[in-house]
This record gives C-alpha cells, structure tokens and sequence, in this order.
C-alpha cells in the first residue's frame, strides 16, 4: 500500500501549574552556589512567570531591586499575558533564566531528553524576549554528573542557592502571616543573624506562584538584606559571567519550540515522531495501520498529506483504504507517559490508493502536578 509523503508540525502546548510542590534539594557536585564578591545578594525566583508576576515586579521597583527569574516553558506558554511576562522583566532591567520546560528532575531523564527541556525552554524564550538564557536551575536541585556534563555541553551554568525561603512548604499555613514568619526563619538565622557582608554573599531562593510569598514575603525579604549591609545584583553580575548565549549551541527553531519530525517509509509503513523525546518513543504505524505509539512530548499535532491539512481532536480516525483506525489517549498517570492505542476496523485489501492518509491526530491535555 502506497502513501503520500505526509509533513508533520507540531507545537508544544502548555499546562501550567498553580502550585508547584518541592523537595528539599539534594546536594550535587558542581554548580554555582554562592556570588563570586562578597556583600551581594542575588534574589532569585522560580516557576514563572505567574498570575502574580505584576505584583512581583511593581513591588521590586518600589524598592529598586533587581532579581533573575527562573521560567518554566510552560508557564510560558501558558498564556499571553504570561508569555509577555518575559519582555516585561528585561524592560525592568531584571534577568531570565531556565528552569526546564515542565519541571523536570533532569536526573530521570536520558540526555537527549534533557537537551530536549532546555532547548525547547530556550526557543519558546527566545520567541517571546529574543534571548537564550546561559544560566539555569535544575527542579529539585537535582543535577548529578550526567545532568552536569550534558548542561555544560549545551553552554548552560547550573545555578543553585545557599539561603532557601521554603515558601512552597507553608502554602497549607492557616494564615499567611504564619507563613511568612516561617519562611523568613532561614534569612533570619543565616543572613541577618550569621552573615558577614564583607566576606559573605547568597543567592536566594524563592517562588512567584505562591500568594503570600509575592504580597507579603517579598518585602520582609529585601528589607532584613538590605538592613543587613547588603546589595541586590542579578545572578549574571553574581557570577561575572554573561546573562545570555550569542547563539544556540545545538541545532534548534529559533521561531519557538523544536518541532518532532517524521518519516514515512517509501510504502507508507513507518511514521516516526521525535525520536529523542523523553521516553524515547517512537510512532510507528504498520502497513494495516494496527500500530501507533504516540510521542508525549507533543501534545498537539498537525499532519497532513501534500495540500490537505488536517485538524486534531480528541479521537481522530485515520481512514485509509480498507482501514479505519481510531486513536485515543488513555489516561495519564504520574509516573508514565500517555501513548496512544490503536483499534482497527473494517476490511483490508485495496490495490492502490484514493487517499492516503486523510486524518490523524492526537489532543493531550497534560494536567501536571509539577514535582
């Protein structure tokens, strides 16, 4: 059975999550800890850019303090508003930086996929601010020698924390004043009571996601370092090395997110979709159309014989000549991707070809609970 060649696109959708839940972050060798001159303090924020980013940067220019921001590609997409979250920040004179595209402990993963994370992270970024980030931060902290030597390789420079809020335990605190006194125990006891501006200097860890963190923490924050002695600076003048990549260090679309890509057999029996996505998966549909193993990492997609594109929805069916196939997407747990499953209908037989492939689709609405 011949098929036309078919052209595929696909973009990565977004879930974005409100609430981001942590572990305590594992210490790993390498990565930036700490600025390179005493008496600064780079403030650094997670997760974003979210609902309360306004919030966030009207009160930093209040106190004329300038932070990085560590964006999930997600979030990024996410929305409009979200997405120009990103031009915002730089026009106010603060930093980005990565942090994966949907959270990712980087030390799960293969190293096609974490390259696939921080590119895909670097390209929606670039398309919404005209910047590649060089500085990033794993979720979790989580970066062992694999993560580290894949980072390096991509031109990233892992960046942890030496002062940690914890906001994201006190979420559940029956009052976000409660909360706020226990997120500030660790500034209190570390930089405020401890520290030494003449020989000391951190990198603080926080979160925009969470409310009371931006409406109340915030300014508790700033007002206890800079009573302290201390100065505000991005991670860049931090560290002393430059905020953003000249250029990709690995192929990818400088229009937004790599597109995965497909083959199609000379017979039409083989379509392959991203190859390098996390798990590795690989689409494959037979010459009876009985076989499709779907790529996670592209929620949505767009194929279409020569001239004729084609929509997805929810369950889309693929008619072929003698064959009707129809994809689902089963549901998706914590610990696995969705793969599509294949059902196939009707008779078989037909000599030559009407249409090739007139529909095929995949619709995943990813709800994430962000580790």
């Amino acid at each position: 059975m011949k098929f036309s060649t078919l052209l595929i696109c696909s973009t990565l959708l977004l879930v974005s999550a409100t609430t981001t839940v942590h572990s305590q972050a594992q210490t790993t060798p390498g990565g930036i800890t700490q600025c390179s001159s005493p008496g600064v303090v780079a403030y650094t924020f997670d997760d974003g850019p979210g609902v309360y980013n306004n919030l966030l940067l009207s009160k930093l220019a209040e106190k004329n303090v300038t932070a990085t921001f560590f964006v999930l590609g997600n979030m990024i997409a996410a929305n409009e508003q979200q997405a120009a979250a990103l031009k915002d920040m730089l026009d106010q004179g603060h930093q980005l930086a990565s942090h994966t595209f949907m959270h990712e402990d980087l030390n799960t993963l293969t190293e096609a996929a974490m390259q696939q994370t921080m590119t895909s992270t670097a390209d929606i970024m670039f398309q919404h601010s005209g910047i590649r980030p060089r500085y990033m931060r794993a979720p979790f902290g989580n970066c062992g020698d694999v993560c580290l030597n894949v980072m390096t390789r991509l031109g990233y420079l892992v960046t942890h924390w030496n002062v940690d809020t914890d906001d994201w335990r006190y979420i559940t605190e029956p009052s976000a004043e409660t909360a706020v006194e226990k997120s500030m125990a660790n500034i209190n006891k570390i930089i405020v009571q401890e520290s030494d501006p003449s020989k000391d200097s951190f990198i603080i860890l926080q979160h925009e996601i969470h409310q009371f963190s931006v409406e109340l923490l915030v300014d508790k924050v700033i007002d206890a370092v800079l009573e302290k002695g201390y100065r505000f600076v991005s991670i860049e003048e931090c560290v002393g090395e430059p905020a953003y990549l000249d250029e990709p260090i690995e192929p990818n679309n400088p229009d937004g997110p790599t597109s995965p890509t497909t083959t199609v057999g000379s017979d039409g029996s083989i379509i392959t979709i991203n190859p390098d996505s996390p798990a590795g998966l690989v689409t494959t549909v037979d010459s009876e159309g009985s076989i499709i193993t779907v790529n996670p990492d592209a929620p949505t997609a767009t194929v279409a014989p020569v001239g004729s594109p084609i929509t997805v929805s929810a369950t889309t069916t693929i008619p072929s000549i003698g064959n009707l196939t129809t994809l689902t997407t089963p549901t998706r747990s914590r610990t696995s991707m969705p793969i599509a499953t294949s059902t196939e209908t009707g008779t078989s037989g037909a000599n030559t070809v009407q249409s090739a492939v007139w529909a095929m689709g995949l619709s995943a609405i990813i709800s994430f609970i962000l580790l």
